[in-house]
């Protein structure tokens, strides 16, 4: 009796543990997804393609604008934005001609693309490379770095540098001083510090101050047992302490300064509150990958998307396991299939068909990056999977344009900006 008892106990066990196996996560493409599905596989290249959606985009950009209600400056982050058209759109949108450069071939780039552009550096600059900017730039522009360029400086001793580079060029360099308000990334660490900056500054009248550019994404990341609020409160009560250290030196400090801060992840915190900033710099916010999806930017609507062909629509039978399939499948109908796209190895998710996972089991590729999904999705290998990026930055150099979608519909193109 007491074995029956026993073995009934271990029958409900396993009746309970397969009953904890995973539900079948496959659907096929939403209507989105799948009108963008027929037409990829009416009109494409084959080839793995960025997608921008341009309503999508619209409604971020009127958002952000409308946040800062004209109260802040807005400087386009060309490193997320990485498009000559992109820019131009959202610089026409935005009404704006200031952008934040983090690439040297990108600061000749929209040199030569926007001659009434103001260009900050949104990170120092080796030497070298701002003097491979002035070597490679054309003599006939319309475009003037002794007005138009702002090199940042984060220590003394790239000032000296700067400072030998504006002699050796017999020109002037304009530059803003970059100071840590919390975000421990180098700058100027303390008022002091910037005060020894500006003492030695005071000696080198071939370097002209614009102002301050002080990061605060960490208030974005804060530890639980530090409020959002008090966390921007800090940074912005730092920055105000650099101000007027800076102000003393009355000589030097321009009447209307440069103070630049804030990204994508802060900039709704500096619209609501008063802030010692008189300009945000963002990107990410207007095409909003996964990576940013915060409760600040819950508003904004993801606009950006990889698009890939299934390459091969096969049986999900891993190396050295094919004869326990059935078994697998059987525990988790999520692994019935495998599904092997153009290329792969992106910083991004499956979104649609919903329901695809990367395979943990069996690794990623960059060449024929395989999925895992139930018979639900209905794949085959006609079809295409679509990816929501995590960054924009760094990606759309990896491709060589951008599609552009309008109401759903295929409507244009624009090329990228290559990082090389």
């Amino acid at each position: 009796m007491k074995r029956r008892h026993l073995l009934g106990l271990g029958a409900l066990g396993l009746l309970g543990g397969w009953a904890l196996r995973p539900a079948d996560r496959g659907q096929t493409h939403d209507a989105y997804f799948a009108e963008l599905n027929q037409q990829l596989q009416r009109d494409s290249e084959g080839v793995p393609t960025l997608l921008l959606d341009l309503d999508r985009l619209d409604a971020n950009a009127d958002l952000l604008a409308a946040r800062l209600a004209g109260r802040l400056q807005l400087r386009l982050v060309s490193k997320s934005l990485a498009s000559t058209g992109l820019l131009e759109y959202l610089a026409k949108r935005l009404h704006t001609q200031r952008f934040m450069v983090f690439h040297q071939p990108q600061l000749d780039r929209l040199a030569r693309n926007f001659p009434q552009a103001d260009l900050l550096l949104g990170k120092p600059m080796p030497v070298a490379a701002a003097l491979n900017f002035y070597r490679h730039l054309p003599q006939h522009l319309d475009f003037d770095p002794d007005r138009q360029v702002t090199w940042l400086i984060d220590s003394q001793q790239r000032l000296m540098q700067y400072a030998e580079l504006a002699k050796a060029l017999g020109r002037p360099l304009r530059i803003a001083l970059e100071i840590n308000i919390g975000l421990e990334r180098g700058g100027f660490a303390t008022p002091q510090a910037l005060a020894q900056a500006l003492q030695q500054l005071g000696q080198l009248p071939a370097l002209q101050l614009q102002g301050l550019m002080g990061y605060d994404a960490h208030v974005a990341r804060n530890p639980p047992w530090l409020g959002q609020f008090q966390a921007f409160n800090d940074a912005d009560a730092r920055y105000r302490q650099f101000i007027a250290g800076a102000q003393a030196f009355s000589e030097l400090w321009p009447k209307q300064p440069l103070l630049n801060g804030s990204g994508s992840l802060t900039y709704a915190l500096h619209s609501q509150q008063q802030s010692a900033l008189n300009e945000v710099a963002v990107g990410s916010a207007l095409l909003k990958p996964a990576e940013f999806d915060t409760a600040l930017l819950q508003a904004h609507q993801p606009a950006l998307w990889i698009a890939s062909p299934v390459l091969k629509a096969v049986k999900g039978t891993l190396p050295y396991l094919q004869s326990m399939q059935p078994l697998i499948e059987a525990w988790n109908p999520n692994r019935q299939n495998a599904y092997y796209l153009y290329g792969g190895r992106w910083p991004a998710q499956p979104v649609s068909p919903a329901g695809l996972d990367y395979d943990r089991l069996y690794g990623r590729s960059a060449n024929q990056e395989r999925l895992m999904g139930s018979s639900g999705t209905q794949l085959t290998n006609q079809d295409w999977v679509f990816l929501r990026p995590a960054i924009s930055e760094g990606l759309l150099g990896d491709f060589s344009e951008i599609r552009l979608l309008r109401r759903g519909q295929l409507v244009g193109r624009w090329s990228t900006i290559s990082d090389a």
